[in-house]
């Protein structure tokens, strides 16, 4: 029997940002400020965070702190 190779994938900063996002609560703000009139699926805060990982995403280089 043969050992599968190791799947390596790089998830880079994305889901730190994600994370830190969910956290500090950033979507619940938007919806507070910004609320649903009709019935969507995604909510506002949620489709701004997509947009800010998607932009994130488009560039290889790293994220600095300072």
């Amino acid at each position: 029997m043969s050992i599968p190779e190791p799947v390596i994938k790089r998830l880079d900063h994305l889901g730190l940002i994600a994370a830190f996002c969910h956290e500090a609560g950033l979507p619940r703000m938007i919806d507070a400020i910004i609320p649903k009139y009709a019935e969507h699926i995604v909510s506002h805060g949620e489709a701004f965070l997509a947009m800010i990982l998607n932009g994130l995403g488009f560039h290889s280089r790293t994220l600095h702190m300072f």
